[in-house]
């Protein structure tokens, strides 16, 4: 069954879905704080747009701070700002009446990037003061990220939305993600607004194929060796692990949940995390993916890995490749 997104029933629906979870968050906390905020879902997606809102408003105040007495523009100042953020990051305290825009907003980008990315796009253009600051989304972008990672390779300094949309336009499909409707609201617990949201599309019914019968001839069996062809080159998959031609998948995914998170990385990832997350700490570093290794699910996981948070840049590259590597091993 494929789905078709209602995009009326976009905002109304988000807002719906929104106040039900925030009223299951908040049944016995008053406050929430960022440990729990980064997974308040299980959808990666929205809880990422959560983050940006919180960011996006932060650097709005920081835009505004004006004083005949200090220079805010001073670099010093700047990067004396930026720790402060990273501090504060880690010391969120958020309440029900300020979380529950966020997080409708936050659901309501999510639909649209999922279901209708160029509606997302010109949504986020017509909310943003200067067209080329799109390309500060792309960090909180987790859905269609290749297809978004192209048009924002095009942007350039003096781009206008409707240059943006052009290029997006001239974008190639094929990048374009399937995302599962049921799936989609599976994880935000709205499974039973599908027809709310979607309208149902008929699959159109293929013809039967007649097949020919096949006229099998009886081998003409003989006490000699199979030939074999010395033109044909041996192959990796003919030498390397042949345990693995029979395997089903279940026993495929078995093995892929038994690699540990350590094993799983390339020797550029350990050095990168070990250094810019881990302060140089190999022990301590080991002992992170030791314990995400036994995490039952990414939520899980999450909580585990931020125990070592000693104040990562939530912002950088490392903590979005962390993020990607714990993601491809849970989600």
């Amino acid at each position: 069954m494929r789905y078709k997104l209602k995009h009326e029933a976009v905002s109304e629906i988000s807002e719906l879905i929104g106040h039900d979870i925030v009223s299951q968050s908040f049944q016995t906390f008053d406050k929430i704080d960022g440990e729990r905020l980064i997974s308040l879902t299980n959808s990666r997606q929205v809880n990422s747009f959560i983050i940006r809102s919180l960011f996006n408003q932060w650097r709005g105040e920081v835009e505004r701070l004006e004083s005949p007495y200090f220079d805010f523009n001073h670099e010093r100042v700047k990067e004396a700002l930026k720790a402060f953020m990273n501090v504060l990051s880690n010391h969120i305290s958020i309440d029900k009446e300020h979380l529950t825009p966020l997080l409708v907003k936050a659901i309501e980008d999510a639909i649209l990037i999922s279901f209708e990315p160029k509606g997302y796009l010109e949504s986020i253009l017509d909310r943003i003061e200067k067209p080329q600051d799109f390309r500060l989304q792309f960090k909180y972008i987790k859905t269609n990220r290749d297809l978004f990672k192209s048009l924002i390779d095009k942007i350039g300094d003096f781009d206008t939305k409707a240059s943006i949309m052009i290029s997006y336009d001239a974008l190639d499909v094929a990048q374009l993600e399937t995302v599962d409707a049921n799936e989609f609201l599976q994880k935000l617990g709205a499974e039973s607004r599908i027809e709310e949201l979607f309208q149902a599309i008929e699959e159109p019914k293929s013809e039967p194929i007649i097949e020919e019968p096949v006229v099998v001839e009886e081998p003409v069996i003989t006490n000699e060796e199979p030939a074999v062809d010395q033109d044909q080159p041996v192959t990796i998959n003919d030498k390397f692990d042949p345990q693995q031609k029979g395997m089903t998948l279940a026993e495929k995914l078995q093995r892929k949940m038994n690699q540990s998170i350590e094993s799983s990385l390339t020797l550029n990832e350990k050095f990168m995390f070990q250094n810019n997350l881990f302060g140089g700490d190999n022990a301590q570093m080991r002992e992170a993916f030791a314990s995400v290794d036994q995490a039952v699910d990414l939520n899980d996981a999450l909580n585990r890995a931020n125990a070592f948070n000693t104040g990562w840049d939530m912002d950088s590259e490392e903590v979005e490749a962390f993020m990607n590597v714990l993601e491809r091993r849970f989600a």
